[in-house]
């Protein structure tokens, strides 16, 4: 929401939706980079991520009269971005889902980013351990801010389902790095 209470992705689909098309590249550079992120949990490469980003776009404008406004328009467009990819898999297991966790570093001092990097590592390796379709789940709801809502409508999965594999990630991520880095950053 704007300071005057409009939502941006609300007024840019209204002007889409009013035969504005170049309002859609408002949404295209708010939300590039986490489908593109999306993306690459799907694709090692990088031109192959570039292409499903688009493929993913073009799907979205295509349906934008579909979309309800009843939820955020990120979470309609993150649920077209993971049906996408694993439309575009063949729905197989997606052994390299969460490979590619970005935990920023708002700290300059080298030795605190180096153990952040290592954190990074343990932390994306123990999700990686996790099985399907907990650790879609998890990356949804931890790395992308989706609701459980929204991460159940996403994947498809009933909602209680998605918390009790949020849940039970949570506890075996607790386990597994324990001892560890990682464990020492609560905020990853």
């Amino acid at each position: 929401m704007t300071a005057g209470g409009v939502d941006p992705d609300l007024a840019a689909i209204r002007r889409v939706l009013s035969g504005d098309t170049n309002a859609f590249g408002l949404l295209v550079d708010r939300y590039q980079r986490q489908v593109y992120r999306l993306g690459k949990r799907f694709h090692r490469s990088s031109e192959d991520a570039q292409d499903y980003v688009q493929e993913v776009f073009l799907k979205a404008f295509e349906r934008l009269r579909q979309y309800r406004r009843t939820g955020r328009f990120y979470s309609w467009l993150m649920r077209i971005a993971y049906n996408h990819g694993m439309d575009r898999i063949g729905r197989r297991q997606v052994h390299h889902f969460v490979e590619q966790i970005e935990t920023p570093d708002q700290r300059s001092n080298p030795e605190t980013a180096a153990l952040r990097r290592i954190a990074n590592n343990e932390l994306r390796r123990a999700v990686a351990q996790l099985p399907q379709p907990a650790a879609a789940c998890v990356d949804l709801f931890f790395f992308f801010d989706l609701t459980y809502g929204e991460v159940s409508r996403t994947t498809g999965l009933p909602i209680n389902t998605v918390k009790s594999h949020v849940l039970r990630a949570k506890q075996r991520l607790r386990l597994r790095l324990a001892g560890s880095v990682a464990e020492e950053y609560d905020e990853l």
